[in-house]
């Protein structure tokens, strides 16, 4: 990493997502931290004042654009640092004949043979066998000619499928009981299928030995680079596990920490069945945090564990269909030709009982801790923010910032409770790039007037709703900025893809700030980052374009020149 003691940038658009003073000419940086942002000639004056002009750097942006950081509120860098390697369907459309032939070629080339070396094929598209009926099955995995233990992790990362020997190693057969917060499924004669859905699948997967503590720290070393490549600078694992935060805490260690880091630390509904079991399980997470936070904040990038995790319901896309709505989904009562649509008595799940979301809601906030919410669908984000409201009847004036995760479909009424409760949505922009077939699948599943708060951005901003970004990386490629591209269309990467009008386009200003200053509001970190303001940390990115200028459409096309953290140059483009 290379430093510079004190530098001016100007001749470029400085866009600062300070609302008091958006644009300005010129930015000063001292020792890492912001010195001066304003008109060329104050930021001259201002550092004339503070050290020798002579000993100042003047850089040119030349027309090029420099902006905060990006800070990526909610996604799984870790995961997603183990599917930069080893055996991945790259989220790619097959079959199921063509997904066995696919990790069956990978088998016969993989040079670890052992029987006990597991086989993960990550970046699974479940979704792409559905439309043919079907489904990928313990059987189907059984039928590869191997003895390894073998899973397929999708894409949502809420879904796991096993082979028989996997399952064994899992401990789980006919007589595991199935847990509150999530799906083991059966075949018709009650045998496994060895299909996993929500934390089972996430449990199963964390349980697979698969790195030891060097190999861990060259994964995160991997992923810090990539996101330092797209101009993130901050962001929170929505998911904090010891593997990943002792990697990262060993590269902190040896000044190697590129990434300013967050973790939200997850309570299960076992750790608290009860109320008199809440004590115990939020003291519990408590340890986890203090393990890994740093005392307080300094130049050089950081680890804090500031947030509760809680996984409130699952997912919305069939066959899943755990995420909890208000009113059932719907089912096809006819056939493929001549579907007839009516309701189900299916509501999808809650993993909570109400009295224990909100009592352990109310004590992680008691303990300063922000809780954040997983809430895909209307019903999950209905009970959050009755907790929510409790916790504020609780614990009035405190300093809480809660937010759900997702929200994918929001009932109409919930906007103006997400501004009255001080609630932060916290979306995964990409998700409203629908291709056809998707949407006309959530159409049927969800009726025409439901449909019409799936995937909202503009409709919260305009309730007055403090917005934050979330990639939820690997759910999705990583690709910061055609996630923008959509927030400001409502349309995906295919030519043919539709747009989504079931919300307005963001202006790119807008998005721009829920990746910045609104996503820091949301980690409670806004005093040091997100904007480029005097006194706070000199985090920032320079674009090869002014995406403000530019057509909407472009925003995809920014190319990251440097991103800065504390000072420290941690990436330039070749």
């Amino acid at each position: 990493m290379q430093s510079t003691a004190a530098r001016i940038y100007y001749n470029g658009p400085i866009f600062t997502a300070d609302i008091k003073q958006p644009l300005a000419e010129a930015i000063a940086i001292i020792e890492g931290k912001i010195a001066a942002v304003g008109t060329l000639e104050a930021v001259k004056s201002a550092m004339s004042k503070t050290l020798e002009f002579q000993n100042v750097e003047m850089i040119d942006l030349a027309g090029k654009m420099l902006m905060p950081g990006i800070i990526d509120a909610h996604l799984h860098p870790f995961w997603g640092g183990l599917q930069l390697s080893g055996c991945n369907l790259d989220y790619a459309s097959l079959t199921v004949a063509d997904t066995l032939k696919f990790v069956q070629d990978y088998l016969d080339q993989d040079p670890k043979k052992g029987e006990n070396d597991w086989l993960q094929v990550r970046a699974f598209l479940r979704q792409a066998v559905l439309p043919l009926g079907t489904d990928i099955t313990r059987r189907d995995l059984d039928s590869l000619d191997t003895k390894r233990p073998v899973i397929l992790f999708a894409n949502d990362c809420h879904t796991l499928v096993a082979n028989s020997r996997a399952l064994e190693l899992f401990n789980i057969d006919e007589n595991t009981p199935t847990p509150v917060d999530g799906t083991i499924r059966r075949y018709p004669d009650g045998t496994l299928n060895g299909i996993m859905e929500d934390a089972p699948a996430m449990r199963a997967f964390d349980s697979i030995p698969v790195l030891d503590p060097e190999s861990a720290v060259i994964v995160a070393e991997e992923v810090q680079q990539l996101l330092n490549s797209q101009g993130v600078t901050t962001v929170m694992d929505a998911r904090a596990l010891p593997l990943q935060f002792d990697a990262f805490t060993t590269l902190k260690d040896e000044k190697k920490l590129t990434i300013r880091l967050f973790g939200a630390r997850e309570i299960t509904p076992d750790k608290a069945p009860t109320i008199n079991d809440i004590p115990q399980a939020v003291a519990e997470m408590k340890r986890f945090a203090a393990r890994y936070t740093d005392p307080q904040w300094q130049v050089e990038p950081g680890i804090f564990i500031h947030h509760a995790k809680f996984f409130v319901d699952g997912v919305m896309q069939s066959p899943i269909n755990t995420a909890s709505v208000l009113a059932p989904y719907r089912k096809n009562v006819g056939t493929k030709d001549a579907p007839n649509w009516q309701p189900s008595d299916n509501k999808g799940y809650l993993y909570y009982p109400n009295e224990i979301l909100t009592g352990l809601i109310t004590e992680v906030s008691r303990e300063g801790f922000h809780p954040h919410m997983h809430t895909v669908a209307d019903g999950a984000i209905e009970v959050t923010l009755d907790a929510i409201e409790s916790m504020r009847n609780a614990l009035p004036g405190k300093d809480i910032r809660p937010a759900l995760a997702h929200n994918e479909l929001t009932a109409p009424h919930q906007y103006d409770r997400f501004k009255t409760l001080e609630a932060i949505p916290c979306l995964s922009y990409q998700w409203a790039g629908y291709t056809q077939e998707f949407a006309d699948e959530m159409r049927d599943i969800l009726g025409e007037e439901r449909f019409e708060h799936l995937e909202t951005a503009g409709k919260f901003i305009d309730a007055g709703v403090r917005v934050a970004f979330g990639s939820d990386w690997p759910i999705d490629p990583l690709d910061e900025w055609h996630d923008f591209k959509v927030a400001v269309t409502r349309k995906g990467a295919a030519p043919n893809n539709p747009r989504l009008d079931t919300d307005r386009d963001l202006t790119i200003t807008e998005v721009l700030r829920t990746a910045t200053i609104e996503a820091a509001y949301m980690l409670g970190a806004e005093q040091y980052v997100g904007s480029l303001e005097a006194g706070k940390l000199a985090d920032y990115i320079i674009l090869d374009r002014n995406p403000l200028d530019n057509a909407p459409e472009d925003i995809e096309n920014v190319k990251i020149l440097k991103t800065v953290i504390g000072g420290k140059t941690v990436y330039q483009a070749s």
